[in-house]
């Protein structure tokens, strides 16, 4: 028989085999995508004149670095990644985790996809610039795990919670991709109003197509911007090393890297009644969203803790995702670049909790007032009938007919 005939399933080791290549297919994958920007960044007109191959390490590194390996840059440790390469990588990752056929064929994929992971670092060393292989290769198996496994999971999981906590769940996401579209809005803001700047920064770096490389790289680091931004929403504000620190109610800045991308940093605090509402709008949507979202059949009490489940929900996954997008980029004045995690947790969870409450008090109080006015129309009096006019002496009575014959 062979061992595509449905009545007879193929063994774990055909699984595990199968699963091995597709893990190893995912990050070639990946690989080749970053080939391709890297490849059009050689090929610029006075970007680089290194051989074909330092373009394919360099994908590599990138590569690497995304899947937070982290990276060794002439000797200093640089644990920020480009969080755009991680998001191409999560989605990869997900897609073909979900198709394999069952747990052994993820086994495999997962170590296809570590196996590649090693190997990629040990072939893309440029100099004193390479991957840890180890790193990588622990990196790499935690990413899979994480991001494979709840890809596999989610939806089984999803299936059985009860229809309440589904709701709150979606309330939660609500939230997160609120607060994630104010960051990309105020980023894109930022650097409209300094977009001179930008240009500026960027032809001094490299001028015409040989600043390729730079854009590419600014490009990957969007999403690294944009939760810088939430950073600065939720109240903490993010860093750039030591010696620049960025909120809304206070800025300090120091000697900053030459890169497009951060034309857009503030140099100085916003004025006290313009920071308040710029933090509250985005709370107060966040909190109209999720009041929206959860069961209303729970009476207040039952809806605000179920507004503060959504509010925890949305501070863990942008605490994540601050996480993600945070790292170094070197020792000393270049450590620290990005939000606090923890900080940026537990401001969204403040804010939100605190927008939903809002607008359930105003809910609150219109049902009250609308109470009120119903009573008093009910209350009031009914319209009293005209009594008729009282009968004048000149006025002749009605004659009295007999009510016999005559």
């Amino acid at each position: 028989m062979s061992s595509t005939d449905p009545q007879h399933p193929p063994g774990w080791l055909t699984r595990f085999r199968r699963g091995t290549g597709s893990g190893a297919a995912v990050l070639l994958i990946a690989f080749g995508g970053c080939a391709v920007a890297a490849f059009a960044a050689w090929l610029a007109p006075g970007a680089d004149t290194a051989p074909a191959m330092s373009a394919l390490k360099a994908a590599a590194l990138v590569l690497l670095a995304g899947g937070h390996g982290g990276l060794v840059l002439d000797g200093t440790p640089v644990t920020l990644a480009p969080l755009l390469v991680t998001v191409l990588l999560g989605w990869l990752v997900a897609a073909h985790a979900r198709r394999q056929e069952s747990w052994s064929g993820f086994a495999g994929f997962a170590t296809g996809y570590v196996l590649t992971a090693a190997v990629l670092a040990g072939w893309s060393r440029l100099g004193s610039t390479h991957a840890p292989v180890l790193g990588s290769a622990f990196a790499a198996l935690l990413f899979v795990l994480v991001v494979g496994g709840l890809a596999r999971s989610a939806e089984r999981l999803w299936s059985r919670l009860p229809d309440r906590w589904q709701r709150v769940c979606r309330a939660g996401g609500l939230a997160t991709a609120g607060y994630l579209a104010a960051g990309a809005l105020l980023g894109a803001v930022a650097l409209a109003v300094h977009f001179s700047d930008a240009v500026a920064l960027q032809r001094q770096l490299a001028p015409g197509a040989a600043g390729l490389p730079v854009v590419l790289l600014a490009v990957a680091a969007v999403p690294n911007a944009v939760l810088a931004g939430v950073g600065y929403l939720t109240g903490p504000g993010f860093g750039i090393g030591t010696a620049t620190s960025v909120s809304a109610f206070s800025v300090h800045t120091g000697r900053l890297p030459v890169f497009p991308l951060l034309a857009g940093v503030p140099h100085r605090p916003l004025p006290s009644w313009v920071a308040v509402p710029v933090l509250l709008l985005p709370a107060l949507l966040a909190g109209w969203a999720v009041l929206r979202a959860v069961p209303a059949n729970h009476g207040w009490t039952g809806r605000l803790a179920d507004c503060a489940a959504a509010a925890g929900l949305a501070g863990l996954a942008l605490a994540f995702l601050t996480g993600l997008a945070a790292g170094d980029l070197g020792p000393g004045a270049l450590r620290g670049v990005g939000a606090r995690w923890w900080a940026v947790g537990l401001g969204t969870t403040v804010l939100v909790l605190l927008g939903s409450a809002c607008w359930l008090g105003v809910e609150a109080l219109r049902g009250r007032l609308a109470h009120s006015v119903g009573a008093s129309l009910y209350t009031l009096p009914a319209k009293a009938e005209p009594e008729p006019a009282p009968r004048t002496a000149a006025q002749p009575a009605e004659p009295v007919r007999s009510r016999t014959a005559s």
